[in-house]
């Protein structure tokens, strides 16, 4: 009798399992379009093709409020969750059970110039699909993009709340803004690299870059690594920045209130300290001293002769 029960829980288990795992897959032709928005749990691929078109593959349970659309030249994709009855949510929501499958692999014959992504959305890798001029990409929610490499002349990519991505590009003008608790992992070769930092947002770099700008504030930090020719640094609130691998002979740091900056410019070092702010240098700079008031500054050599401690 204990078989036989448990034969028939396993079937029930088995046959509810296949339930979650049916799929709709469907090809959708469309018309032009310059950029992409996608929200949800979507995982999304963009592959260079001969035609506009969509293959989607949706959970059978949400195909009906599947949106996937062009309009004034923007693609949306998604799911309309307004539309969604409660006892269809309910079939995932209980433990153990799988998450719903929404994937999409979008072809385009022309490159685009911009993706958004917010909610769970995920962008995969992606072939040689941006547009040569100016690409921009905006992320909110928990959304992520995996392993992204491109080349444009100018990128801009903003970065809202969870929102975690990994970028390598080769740019001349690079544009990055960084707001709440994302976190961002780049390796960019450029002409000008500019990064903007808030809330407890985390980003490590690996930067090729001629002249490169760093703007944090709150509780962000960053870690960088590479070369450059020069380098400023406006930091604020108890933002940290360890700069100390960024191989660079200029440097000009203006700081404000608690924060901590570890750099090693090599020629000259302009300071600008305020609020209880604390820098750690290496190397022999010229230093210019255009303030320093309540704030610390360190000097840590890079070898013995020079190791040494100076607080102004």
């Amino acid at each position: 009798m204990k078989k036989l029960i448990l034969s028939a829980f396993l079937a029930t288990f088995i046959l509810g399992m296949e339930a979650f795992a049916a799929t709709t897959q469907t090809s959708i032709n469309l018309g032009p379009f310059k950029s992409i928005n996608v929200s949800g749990a979507f995982s999304v691929s963009l592959v260079r093709g001969t035609d506009y078109r969509v293959l989607v593959t949706v959970e059978d349970a949400y195909k009906d409020y599947l949106v996937c659309r062009v309009n004034s030249g923007v693609l949306s994709i998604g799911i309309d969750d307004r539309l969604v009855p409660m006892d269809v949510k309910l079939q995932f929501r209980g433990k153990g059970t799988p998450d719903p499958v929404f994937t999409a692999v979008v072809y385009l014959p022309e490159l685009i110039q911009a993706v958004n992504l917010s909610d769970k959305a995920v962008l995969l890798d992606s072939e040689d699909v941006f547009d040569k001029g100016s690409v921009s990409f905006e992320l909110k929610g928990s959304s992520c993009v995996k392993g992204m490499e491109l080349s444009s002349q100018t990128v801009r990519i903003n970065m809202l709340n969870k929102s975690t991505a990994d970028f390598r590009l080769q740019c001349n003008a690079l544009e990055v803004s960084c707001t709440n608790s994302v976190k961002l992992s780049m390796e960019d070769a450029s002409e000008s690299s500019v990064y903007s930092l808030q809330g407890s947002s985390k980003v490590v770099a690996k930067s090729r870059s001629a002249n490169v700008s760093i703007k944090t504030k709150a509780n962000s930090s960053m870690t960088l690594y590479g070369s450059g020719d020069v380098i400023s640094y406006e930091l604020g609130g108890t933002s940290e920045v360890d700069a100390s691998g960024f191989d660079v002979p200029d440097a000009k740091v203006n700081m404000s209130s608690v924060c901590t900056l570890r750099q090693s410019a090599y020629r000259s070092l302009t300071l600008n300290l305020n609020g209880g702010s604390t820098l750690m240098f290496a190397n022999d700079p010229q230093i210019t001293i255009e303030n320093i008031k309540s704030s610390t500054v360190t000097r840590t050599g890079t070898t013995k002769k020079s190791n040494s401690t100076t607080t102004l």
